[in-house]
């Protein structure tokens, strides 16, 4: 082939590298298998280029799957879920080697090093569960969230979701049990004794929405004691309420 000839076979090539530069040397690294090698060039781009979708999710995939490097997976893995939480391939590779870090430091008998690898799966459940409930894809976000509660069996947001969820989907029941739970995880939780409230308003049991009015209302006192709620609760204290759904269906409720 003459130079003219492999000039013109060459700027095809070189124009497309030139787009991205060593991601895509680093793509083609890793179609040859040579993973360590497009690693590394994934990680190079990255430097100027941190919040770069594609190369996260590219680099978290090789490092988890086939380099076996499960603190460098996690870290960019988490960095991509922090720009797109729902990314399905960064929420499978951050769970993958979060799950492999907490195994690791089971075996070396580190329990605080597991407890804070579950948060960060736990996390990563959360915060996937709320777009995707945001979105109203109600079934993965259910799924999600059951996650988050499995791993952090304390963890009353979670609690509170999935009876906002399930409020969302006019189960009812479904969702008084969860806001119940909540209530028992933290007997604290108002949230959880208003949210009880408004369903047995909705469903017309006075009785017991107003049973969980007088508690809300010892609970208030017992939280704010320089605060009355005799006349209603104090303006100046912050929203107490996550009612997701915006106003309650049947009007106001007395808090």
């Amino acid at each position: 082939m003459s130079g003219k000839g492999w000039v013109a076979f060459l700027l095809p090539v070189l124009v497309c590298v030139g787009c991205r530069g060593k991601a895509d040397l680093a793509a083609i690294e890793a179609q040859r298998g040579k993973w360590e090698h497009a690693a590394r060039l994934y990680r190079e781009y990255l430097k100027a280029n941190p919040n770069d979708v594609l190369t996260l999710r590219s680099l978290s995939a090789i490092e988890c799957y086939r380099l076996s490097q499960h603190e460098e997976c996690a870290q960019h893995a988490d960095h991509l879920l922090e720009l797109m939480p729902i990314d399905s391939q960064g929420v499978e590779a951050g769970v993958y080697a979060h799950t492999m870090l907490a195994e690791a430091a089971g075996r070396a008998n580190d329990t605080a090093r597991v407890v804070a690898e579950m948060g960060k799966l736990a996390d990563i459940y959360f915060n996937a569960g709320f777009w995707h409930y945001i979105n109203e894809d109600y079934g993965k976000a259910e799924k999600l969230f059951r996650n988050v509660v499995r791993l952090q069996p304390k963890r009353v947001e979670a609690y509170l979701r999935l009876g906002i969820l399930f409020w969302n989907k006019h189960m009812e029941d479904s969702s008084l049990v969860w806001f119940q739970r909540a209530a028992e995880v933290d007997p604290n939780n108002e949230d959880a004794l208003i949210n009880q409230m408004t369903i047995y308003h909705d469903q017309g049991d006075m009785d017991k929405a107003l049973r969980l009015y007088d508690e809300l209302t010892a609970l208030r006192k017992r939280l704010y004691p320089d605060s009355s709620f005799d006349a209603g609760p104090d303006s100046t204290l912050p929203p107490l309420s996550l009612d997701y759904r915006g106003e309650p269906p049947h009007g106001q409720l007395p808090y």
